[in-house]
């Protein structure tokens, strides 16, 4: 059994183990439940997340096309670097989407970030994949904006 630090073992509850947790279960971590969670707005319908879902599919499709082109030659690295900032967050924005933590706020601000890093990128062997981006990135803002949100408490 390991033995829990002199502080820990003075501030634990009688019956209790590390970070207010039942007898038997030890760790160094304090116990976080949903008190201590990433504020997250659940208030996206199912259509709305299958959408988020499907435009984040085809967005990062879109992107790996785009880098995939810029592969083969070294004077395209610079436009493929640009882009790759934009392709981790999607896959960021993927994995908030399906976890529990569907965060309004910060899934527009990454949006964007998309978006800065698609528009950065100039080079013509890549348009046509970055306009597919580029609609969905407008997909999901309009249904990551505020007016969508409001639209969808009104109909409610």
């Amino acid at each position: 059994m390991i033995e829990p630090s002199a502080p820990a073992r003075h501030s634990q509850k009688r019956g209790q183990g590390l970070g207010g947790s039942p007898q038997g279960v030890h760790c160094g971590w304090p116990a976080v439940g949903r008190a201590g969670s990433m504020a997250t707005d659940s208030s996206f319908s199912r259509s709305d997340q299958s959408k988020i879902l499907s435009s984040l599919r085809t967005l990062r499709t879109s992107l790996a096309h785009a880098r995939d082109a810029l592969m083969h030659f070294k004077d395209d690295r610079l436009d493929r670097d640009k882009l790759e900032p934009a392709a981790r967050r999607v896959d960021d924005l993927m994995n908030m989407f399906v976890s529990n933590s569907r965060d309004r706020a910060q899934g527009s601000a990454w949006i964007r970030e998309i978006q800065l890093g698609v528009e950065q990128v100039t080079n013509p062997k890549v348009a046509a994949a970055l306009g597919d981006a580029r609609v969905d990135i407008s997909a999901l803002l309009d249904i990551l904006g505020p007016e969508h949100k409001a639209r969808h408490v009104e109909i409610n």
